[in-house]
């Protein structure tokens, strides 16, 4: 499904654009981290700042439960202006409020052409996630364009992703960056070269069950790491001892079990539960003690799959394999990264994407060696899971 991209040649001079990003990126005392999802976003924002357009940005920041100044957009006015020379004109006004609204658009309406506009967190406002109609008639009435760009955010059904492009019909766009993600993914949908290999890791289990599905019928091997393992595990007669277990997944674990093209771990790292030391061991999966936990994938297992990855012609890799915050213990998803990075860009078509997955390709250095990083996380897999039939894909449908 292709979305209706933004024309080059529109004017736009004076115009008001909604321009939804995702810059939902981890946030420290000194600010948002700097990531892919703001640096990719610039060019385009800076482009239409400079053709006049009068720029309105909605992203989103976090699950906030109330106008939470921790997740308050402000937070990103000194990146922006440190790291990327832009200052917004920051609003903290809530769209759902009329007065609030009214203000807003007087504001809005007596800026300069070229001007770039913040606004709140959306999901400040309760409407955003429950997708109210009413909502998006509020956001609505502050453009005269809607535009995405926000890739990460497509596969939720919300008022400032899926509702309210509906209400601008033919002029609501998809952002370059939108059109490269879903050109790029389409790749893994659509006759991909074989044979196919994704690695799969991450903690929850029962979040990637559709998915997984997915995959087993689209490729050639499924490699399953991290604690999204440790199911498998169990339910192949292993004992994980003080690994962190997904119980709710089990019984489709055993279930899936049965997949030819499904590999695990035959060695992992483990350390004692309480270790103050760090110190890993390597052990197979039928030796792990009592009150020892799996920190990462064991040397035979990355051996193997190593040689499996460098057969392939095709790879999907999202989620570590290991325990990534630790740099003992997250040799494995370093190894990873650069094994298919260095059988991208040629042999075989290396594509990744994640939050979690993003950092370690970083720390490596091996960015510019996949053919693509995605800046999706569970939207990559649910454009996997849904054939690229995600509701913020389907509102932009040509």
């Amino acid at each position: 499904m292709t979305p209706r991209p933004f024309p080059k040649a529109k004017k736009i001079n004076g115009t008001r654009i909604l321009l939804r990003v995702d810059w939902n990126v981890p946030i420290s005392k000194r600010g948002p981290e700097d990531s892919l999802k703001l640096e990719r976003t610039m060019p385009f924002l800076q482009e239409l700042s400079k053709r006049g357009a009068k720029i309105i940005l909605l992203t989103h920041l976090g699950r906030p439960k109330k106008r939470e100044a921790a997740l308050s957009t402000k937070r990103f006015l000194p990146l922006l202006k440190e790291r990327y020379e832009i200052e917004p004109i920051y609003h903290k006004e809530s769209v759902g409020s009329a007065r609030d609204r009214a203000k807003l658009l007087k504001q809005i309406g007596a800026s300069e052409p070229g001007s770039i506009h913040l606004l709140e967190n959306v999901r400040f406002d309760v409407g955003e996630e429950k997708g109210t109609k009413v909502l998006a008639k509020a956001y609505a009435e502050l453009g005269d364009l809607y535009v995405n760009n926000a890739f990460a955010a497509c596969h939720r059904a919300h008022v400032s992703v899926a509702v309210l492009p509906k209400l601008f019909q033919s002029e609501a766009f998809a952002g370059p960056q939108l059109i490269e993600e879903v050109k790029e993914l389409s790749k893994l949908l659509d006759k991909p070269k074989r044979p196919f290999i994704a690695v799969i890791g991450g903690k929850k289990l029962s979040t990637k069950i559709p998915v997984l599905k997915k995959l087993f019928s689209l490729c050639d091997a499924v490699l399953i790491g991290g604690a999204m393992a440790s199911p498998f595990l169990e339910a192949a007669g292993y004992k994980v001892g003080a690994s962190y277990s997904d119980a709710s997944a089990k019984a489709d674990a055993k279930r899936l079990l049965k997949k030819r093209n499904l590999f695990l771990p035959g060695d992992v790292m483990v350390m004692k539960k309480g270790s103050r030391m760090h110190k890993l061991e390597a052990t197979s999966v039928g030796q792990i003690g009592s009150t020892q936990s799996i920190r990462d994938v064991g040397p035979a297992t990355l051996a193997a799959w190593g040689a499996l990855l460098g057969r392939a012609k095709t790879i999907l890799w999202n989620g570590p394999i290991g325990i990534t915050e630790q740099k003992a213990s997250g040799f494995g998803s370093r190894f990873i990264a650069r094994v298919i990075g260095a059988h991208a860009k040629g042999p075989a078509l290396g594509i990744a994407g994640g939050g979690d997955t993003i950092p370690v390709i970083q720390d490596t250095q091996t960015l510019e060696w996949f053919d693509f990083v995605s800046t999706g996380g569970g939207a990559i897999l649910e454009f996997i899971e849904k054939d690229g039939k995600l509701p913020g894909l389907i509102a932009l449908k040509r």
